[in-house]
């Protein structure tokens, strides 16, 4: 230890440089570790599914040297100056992030379809600000977003919530020392019971957020703090006891930290809670790494982690994780292909190559630029204004970008327009409907402020019942079912009017409504969010049946979503389909399965995106794909069978004997990759109309 002579204060050699640059060789490793976990989850992600965590490795580190600094600082000067530790944040982290948004938003302009410009424009924009993680949470719960694509800086969302800590973490640290003063305590005693009462609780509200809203808490800064918040406790707790375990304790502490890390990256999957209290392990990892230091014990991992190269992936890491994502979205774009291994080890090369230029051309130079080091942080400030204004300028166009609406679908049908064009003899075949009159747009493509009340998401664990139509005569349509369930509303009020049923929707997005039990897909099973849906189901499949005057159910969902080869991942089970059809069948009502619409295949075109880009692109002739492809085992075709409901199937409206298409008569059929457009879907409703004007009359 050494006192301080001005201040009285001791000082741990957590203080001094343990390099002569000051570079901890651990934490570099730590970085490495953390950026090619990323790198190699983004570009195979089946390979390593849990790589992602290596952003939690990011944010430990940085609640870990933010909030030494911030103390160091405190006590060598007695106070923190927030102007000047924000504009060093500005020098360090500001150039290159605006220098990749400025590249990512001229290659939009170069790369990108139209139809992809407005979202790619909002994101950049976000970004530029850093709030691209609530931009993501939003679009996370919103079901008109759901034809969105992963953006080229979609990644940002992980610096929006570091630069959201930037910001808040320092005004805690005075907070907490302020308070202890006020109460006559030492002012490290303040910060540090401060930032343990805002660990303590997001972690808790981390692990509640994620069972109960998952696609939202896991871009949430508030479930992310506690992580940031578990390295500032370790910067204080190294403070008054800087080497806590040496030797070959510290050794075996660092082995074991990089074997967390790995494990977590190798076992973690799409399908674990997440930032829950999952996050513990690799946060766990990362402060052992940290607390053993870089051990001198000679079976320490020390001399592995201290060679060059780990050194140097360490030392470019902020560049390789900006630069890495762009290209793994755009260069698709370019090619007009997905990437193949080549490509992807390419990138990785290319990525790590782009840190290394960014680093050595930009982000030193800036950060030691005497006009902006030397002056009063209100260069920074103004520097890093203009850089945002410049990102704004160039994405603005972008995001205000309009391409032509969607038809409009008028109530008497033209011929060969949308579905009529495929059965239509006269409208010359479904080739020449396929390729009439392009029109790849989907925008304004919304359902009715009325309809879109009535689409709720699996994550409200609840469903809200809409009757559209009062009943007319004897007949009283239920529609039941999941997103694609939303996108037949306009088509069964359509033929509603046209026969004079009543009609009622019970819609929740994410959710069949078909099965009591907790339901995986073929993505994994979640065994908290499994739960959510049978929920719902359950309390629509009581409504229905209590209610005498609904007479007809049709069941209809995203079925290929609930498929799995695997039993682990809990599929959508025929014999669960089925009891829920008795069950409504015993109640008197007449089930009806309308058969899942053909999904399109990967896109051979723009990366796989969607089907309005794979238009945009060209020649439509190639935005099609083999009948062979729309087929699957379905469990809604095997149960409407075993229990002797009636099925509709409408795949004739979609393809021919050889293939289906993605653009007929005129119309985009879908969205993205799987929903339907609701202007093709309305040209639907004759056949819709006609298929259940006929099911079930042959018992009468």
């Amino acid at each position: 230890m050494v006192t301080n002579a001005a201040t009285g204060v001791r000082r741990s050699p957590v203080d001094e440089p343990p390099t002569p640059t000051g570079v901890r060789p651990e934490i570099q490793a730590l970085r490495a570790v953390a950026v090619l976990g990323v790198l190699l989850f983004h570009l195979w992600p089946l390979r390593l599914p849990g790589g992602y965590v290596g952003v939690d490795v990011f944010f430990v580190v940085s609640g870990f040297l933010i909030t030494d600094h911030l103390v160091r600082d405190h006590v060598r000067h007695g106070r923190i100056s927030l102007p000047n530790f924000w504009a060093r944040r500005a020098r360090r982290l500001l150039p290159a992030s605006l220098l990749v948004l400025a590249v990512t938003a001229i290659a939009v302009y170069v790369l990108v379809p139209i139809t992809r410009w407005p979202q790619f424009g909002l994101e950049i924009i976000a970004s530029a600000f850093y709030v691209e993680n609530w931009a993501l949470a939003a679009q996370s719960v919103d079901y008109m977003a759901l034809s969105n694509v992963k953006s080229p800086v979609q990644h940002f969302w992980t610096l929006g919530v570091e630069e959201q800590f930037y910001i808040v973490w320092p005004l805690l640290l005075i907070g907490g020392a302020y308070l202890a003063g006020r109460m006559r305590r030492s002012g490290l005693r303040g910060m540090a019971g401060a930032v343990l009462v805002a660990t303590v609780a997001s972690f808790m509200f981390s692990v509640v957020y994620t069972a109960l809203v998952p696609t939202v808490a896991y871009f949430s800064t508030a479930t992310r703090a506690w992580e940031f918040g578990a390295g500032a406790l370790l910067a204080l707790v190294l403070r008054r006891i800087p080497a806590p375990i040496t030797g070959g304790v510290a050794a075996a502490a660092s082995w074991a930290g990089f074997a967390v890390l790995a494990i977590a990256m190798l076992v973690f999957t799409g399908a674990t809670p997440f930032p829950s209290y999952t996050a513990l392990i690799p946060v766990l990892g990362t402060i052992l790494v940290i607390v053993a230091g870089a051990p001198r014990a000679r079976w320490a991992p020390t001399a592995l982690f201290s060679v060059r190269p780990v050194q140097f992936v360490g030392d470019v890491s902020y560049g390789v994780y900006l630069w890495h994502w762009p290209l793994i979205v755009l260069v698709p774009y370019a090619l007009l292909a997905p990437l193949n291994t080549w490509q992807s080890v390419l990138i990785g090369i290319v990525s790590i190559a782009l840190g290394w230029a960014s680093k050595v051309l930009v982000e030193d130079p800036v950060r030691s630029h005497r006009w902006l080091a030397s002056g009063r942080p209100r260069r920074s400030f103004l520097a890093a204004g203009a850089g945002m204004l410049l990102v704004v300028a160039l994405s603005l166009p972008l995001a205000l970008s309009t391409v032509p609406p969607a038809p409009q679908v008028p109530a008497t049908l033209p011929a060969c327009w949308g579905a009529a064009a495929m059965t239509d003899e006269q409208c010359g075949g479904p080739s020449a409907a396929a390729l009439r009159a392009p029109a790849p747009s989907f925008a304004g493509d919304l359902p009715t402020a009325e309809v879109a009340a009535c689409e709720l998401t699996v994550e409200l664990a609840t469903y809200r019942r809409c009757d559209l139509r009062a009943t007319g005569g004897d007949r009283t349509i239920a529609l039941v079912g999941d997103s694609h369930a939303t996108r037949w509303v306009e088509t069964f009020e359509r033929a509603a009017e046209k026969e004079g049923w009543g009609l009622s929707t019970f819609l929740v997005s994410g959710c069949p409504l078909v099965s009591l039990e907790p339901l995986g897909s073929a993505w994994g099973y979640d065994p908290v969010g499994a739960q959510l849906c049978p929920q719902p189901t359950r309390a629509v499949i009581d409504e229905i049946v209590a209610d005498p005057v609904i007479t007809d159910v049709v069941l209809t969902n995203r079925t290929r979503l609930y498929v799995s080869d695997d039993p682990a991942n809990r599929p959508l089970s025929p014999n669960a389909v089925a009891a829920t059809i008795r069950t409504l069948q015993d109640a008197g009502k007449h089930v009806i399965v309308l058969a899942d619409y053909p999904e399109t295949a990967r896109i051979p075109v723009q990366g796989g995106a969607s089907a309005p880009d794979c238009l945009t692109a060209g020649d439509a002739r190639k935005c099609a794909m083999p009948r062979s492809d729309a087929d699957f085992a379905d469990p809604m075709r095997t149960a409407a069978v075993d229990s002797g409901a009636d099925l509709i199937d409408l795949t004739t409206q979609f393809c021919d004997d050889e293939r289906c298409y993605w653009q007929i008569g005129g119309l985009v059929v879908y969205t993205d990759d799987n929903h339907l457009t609701r202007s093709f879907a309305a040209t639907l409703a004759p056949a819709l109309a006609d298929a259940l004007s006929t099911s079930g009359r042959d018992e009468e």
